[in-house]
């Protein structure tokens, strides 16, 4: 299905900010594409304000004309989402609109045409007007606490409209702590431009004229006009500042925090109308009152099952696969056994190390809100959760090279990351458990790294031979502080391989691995098992792999892409493979995914290097298991 944006802006061709706003419209595809799962078609289309624009562009057949570009896009099915890219939003303009809108879907009746409002109430917006502002008031040599805020909107809005520009105004005013707050309409009577400028001609403050715009236009012009006309007649007047429109600014590109924040509007406002139009493709798992009989959390072995509620250790024969388990899960209280048992009956330690999966904005391929929500409620004690910086876990416009020049742009990629966690929700589920965060890569750049010569002795203490001694220089030194303490390696299933011991190959620190990978899966796999025996010399280590809250699906014609092919997301499978060995756990998982282990060159190296449960691989595991991920 394909899946195009429409950006609507009140510019158009001739004007001199297009320009950039195509750029803009372009850098969203960029950074939504790992977002959606896929690479949306996006183009912007220009509606003006004015009505006799409508007929003067259509009367020079205006392929930007939001009439023309829109039935472009609905050909030939799939769906179109369109969202207004202006801040001022007029009631003529969204009467076209839905005129335009409504006649494409009585022509194009295969294609899905969704569409939504302008809305103020966002923080990247008012971020990005607060961010421009500052800067503003800079080269005016303004002090917000001696300057007045005067939003400039059009006026062409009904009543909801106009009371949204005061809801903008206060927030704004809010944030950079203005002295006093005022809005004005250029075609409203209550209060008209000038009659405003005659108020604030009262007052002893320097008066920031704000236009209600992101881009200039005939609109802009006209304002620029009346206050210049304004000030010509009154001589008070030449305190007042006319700002230029927010996206106007002077920063480069990959610099440019306004235009980030802009673009960081739309693409949530895109990812709401996406999120409700993916709730219909999306299988809904059973309510209790609708199952034919309600799930219990149990633990499914080989040849015995029970329900975790009644688990008691290991004394039932048949539920284990040598030291590994298949459990479903539905609720707190299950999970919160299964790690109960998994953990033993030591509780000598007050913290769990929590090695998550954030690698990138791959729906169903990290380990998301949901899924941490719940690992973290069932948890005895606090998390600290541990993950290293790479170079997929960002929205795009790094230009420089990951593999030599990272640690001197390490403010943009930490950047990037508290955005990947504040995007995804994830930072709130943290906040929510008081969980701690430890990134292993700054860790490494601010040398606070334990010295390789420690953690070679510890290893060698315990018998441990490196393949790739270097590993050793890479453990946190905070970690040796709690050695002994559980150290759980929280890995998807989303593939036969890419489990909790592959998970592990993030605790190398360099943003780019490339070179760890190396040339075969031989080599990668060698790499992983080496970090597990380092690892293992440190903590009580535990695999799990789970599907609390989706699972991949991979399917060459699936509605989500990432860089390994596209894929189907199951709901709600309440499948978890657990082990006190990384290994076992995702032999597990390779076979409830329908990939045996016999004859694999990556299990096979593990089994060579590290070993595992044989049973995991050779038992009988649940059949209507794997149906439910295959």
């Amino acid at each position: 299905m394909r899946t195009s944006i429409l950006v609507v802006t009140e510019l158009a061709p001739r004007d001199v900010d297009w320009p950039r706003a195509v750029e803009q419209a372009e850098r969203l595809a960029r950074s939504l594409g790992p977002r959606l799962g896929l690479v949306p078609t996006i183009k912007l289309a220009s509606l003006s304000a004015d009505p006799s624009a409508w007929m003067r562009d259509a009367d020079a057949s205006s392929p930007a004309d939001l009439a023309n570009v829109l039935p472009e896009l609905a050909e030939g099915g799939g769906e179109v989402f369109v969202l207004p890219g202006m801040l001022d939003f007029g009631l003529i303009q969204k009467a076209r609109l839905s005129e335009i809108v409504g006649g494409t879907r009585l022509e194009h009746h295969r294609t899905t045409i969704v569409y939504d409002d302008v809305v103020f109430d966002n923080r990247q917006l008012v971020q990005a007007l607060s961010e421009h502002l500052f800067h503003v008031l800079a080269d005016a040599g303004f002090s917000p606490e001696r300057t007045g805020l005067l939003l400039l909107a059009s006026g062409h809005g009904d009543s909801s409209a106009r009371a949204q520009s005061h809801q903008l105004m206060r927030l704004i005013f809010d944030q950079l702590g203005f002295a006093r707050g005022e809005v004005a309409f250029l075609h409203h009577a209550r209060p008209l431009l000038e009659e405003q400028l005659e108020r604030c001609l009262r007052d002893d403050l320097d008066w920031l004229i704000v236009p209600q715009m992101i881009w200039r236009s005939e609109t802009f012009d006209e304002a620029g006009c009346r206050v210049d006309a304004f000030r010509a007649s009154h001589d008070g007047a030449r305190r007042f500042e006319l700002a230029r429109p927010v996206a106007h600014g002077e920063a480069p590109p990959g610099r440019d925090m306004v235009a980030f924040n802009l673009s960081a509007w739309l693409e949530e406002r895109i990812l709401v109308l996406w999120r409700s139009r993916r709730q219909k493709f999306e299988a809904k798992a059973p309510g209790p009152s609708q199952a034919a009989t309600p799930r219990v959390s149990r633990l499914r072995g080989p040849t015995a099952e029970r329900p975790l509620a009644d688990l008691h250790g290991r004394e039932v024969e048949g539920l284990w696969y040598g030291d590994g388990a298949i459990a479903e899960v539905y609720d707190r209280e299950g999970l919160a056994r299964l790690i109960d048992t998994l953990l033993g009956s030591d509780r000598s330690f007050d913290r769990v190390f929590v090695k998550v999966t954030w690698h990138g904005y791959a729906p169903g391929t990290y380990t998301d809100p949901v899924a941490l929500d719940k690992l973290l409620e069932a948890l005895p004690v606090r998390a600290v959760l541990v993950e290293g910086h790479t170079s997929s876990r960002n929205l795009g416009g790094s230009t420089w090279d990951w593999r030599t020049e990272s640690q001197s742009h390490r403010a943009w990629i930490a950047e990037q990351d508290a955005e990947y966690l504040r995007r995804t929700g994830l930072d709130e589920v943290v906040r929510k458990h008081g969980a701690q965060y430890l990134n292993v890569t700054e860790s490494h750049w601010d040398g606070q790294c334990a010295p390789r010569v420690q953690i070679e002795k510890l290893l060698a203490d315990a018998g441990v031979e490196l393949s790739f001694p270097e590993l050793a220089g890479f453990v946190p030194e905070i970690f040796l502080a709690h050695r002994g303490a559980p150290f759980l390696s929280f890995a998807r299933f989303k593939g036969p391989q890419r489990a909790s011991l592959t998970n592990l190959f993030g605790l190398i620190p360099t943003p780019l691995r490339t070179t760890w990978h190396g040339r075969s899966v031989r080599h990668f796999a060698r790499v992983c098992c080496d970090i597990a025996r380092v690892y293992r010399c440190l903590f009580r280590t535990y695999g799990m792999v789970e599907s609390l809250n989706v699972a991949v699906k991979w399917n060459p014609r699936g509605l989500y892409r990432s860089r390994w092919g596209n894929y189907d997301l199951v709901t709600s499978p309440g499948i978890v493979t657990a082990s006190p060995d990384f290994a076992t756990a995702d032999v597990l998982a390779s076979r409830l995914q329908g990939q045996p282990v016999e004859g694999n060159e990556y299990f096979q190296t593990v089994r060579d290097e590290i070993g595992f449960a044989e049973s995991a691989a050779s038992e009988p595991i649940p059949r209507d298991l794997v149906e439910r991920l295959v």
